[in-house]
């Protein structure tokens, strides 16, 4: 027993970036896993900057080198599309007919986001706005998203002016899901406030991609 509970406590990590990139892609409910949502975007239209260089076929490093993105731009209205698949046959659970999103490239202070929802004409998922940081260059992509553990205890200690519903699942691995319901300017002056800190990002569920 000792010893598959080791095994449990080894594999969390790893199962927490497939858990982090299967809710943020595929939209799963919150019941499943550990994410931050929020019920409004985190950026107003002069926070949207375009960068042809995401653009392109993405397959997933490591524990997500079954998963691919195809992420397409709309230029005029400023709107990237991302497709995910599954490399081979391995199936998935999603409630989505396809895993299709809409994503906004945003830029507040020195840092950028990917802002994303999930396509409602292609999936019944709650519309809810999900929030990564973006590193890119030519051939890499990394999508890291909020902490949620460190998003509920700034909630709680009111460290952060920020509001919303905490849920927790679990033991091991213990599972956080954060609903927030601040107005867009409040987000905004959050991620002008914490956006560069390392710490409000999670590396469990930090996702590497490679150009294919």
């Amino acid at each position: 027993m000792s010893q598959l509970a080791d095994n449990s406590r080894g594999n969390a990590p790893r199962n927490l970036r497939l858990l982090a990139l299967t809710i943020a892609i595929m939209s799963l409910p919150l019941t499943t896993g550990c994410w931050v949502q929020s019920v409004y975007p985190f950026y107003e239209e002069s926070d949207v900057v375009v960068d042809p260089g995401l653009v392109g076929n993405w397959e997933g490093d490591s524990e997500l080198k079954s998963y691919l993105l195809k992420i397409g731009l709309d230029p005029a209205a400023r709107t990237y599309t991302i497709d995910v698949a599954k490399l081979g046959d391995i199936k998935t659970a999603a409630q989505c007919q396809a895993a299709t999103f809409e994503g906004k490239l945003v830029q507040i202070g020195a840092q950028r986001f990917l802002d994303v929802v999930p396509d409602q004409e292609k999936c019944w998922a709650a519309p809810l706005d999900s929030l990564m940081k973006v590193e890119t260059d030519k051939q890499k992509l990394v999508l890291t998203p909020l902490d949620p553990d460190w998003m509920a205890n700034a909630m709680d200690d009111k460290s952060v002016k920020l509001l919303g519903r905490t849920q927790e699942f679990g033991l091991l691995p213990r599972f956080v899901a954060v609903t927030l319901v601040s107005s867009t300017s409040d987000l905004r002056d959050f991620l002008r406030a914490h956006g560069s800190e390392k710490s409000v990002f999670s590396e469990t569920g930090r996702m590497a991609f490679q150009r294919k």
